[in-house]
């Protein structure tokens, strides 16, 4: 029973730190300090918005998955709670592509989908 708790405890805490092996990402602050909104609340735009915004950094991310699509959601996540993490009440995505990744070995090793974005806050 111990054993079992024990083992239990150990892949729950394996699992937690590879999902942050399965997306990353990074900012530039470009235009001052906010207060971080929450990601859940950050919009995606893939033109820009016909209201009034101030771009306050960019942003980028990188998903890895089983599938593209899981790729792409993980980023997109990613993307969004880093835009947050700076005050963005949206992102206005810039790129998007599909890198291939390569094994220790130089063997492929899977894909990741890259996203960059402008991080926008609405005046």
């Amino acid at each position: 029973m111990i054993k079992t708790k024990i083992a239990s405890m150990i892949l729950v805490s394996l699992l937690a730190g590879c999902s942050n092996l399965l997306s990353d990402s990074s900012h530039i602050a470009t235009g001052g300090e906010f207060e971080a909104t929450m990601a859940s609340e950050v919009k995606i735009y893939f033109e820009p918005p016909k209201k009034e915004y101030t771009v306050i950094g960019l942003v980028e991310s990188h998903g890895k998955g089983l599938t593209e699509a899981k790729e792409k959601e993980r980023a997109l996540q990613a993307l969004k709670e880093e835009a947050a993490s700076i005050g963005a009440h949206g992102v206005i995505i810039t790129a998007s592509n599909m890198h291939k990744l390569s094994g220790f070995d130089g063997e492929p090793a899977g894909e990741e989908n890259i996203i960059n974005g402008k991080a926008i806050r609405f005046n």
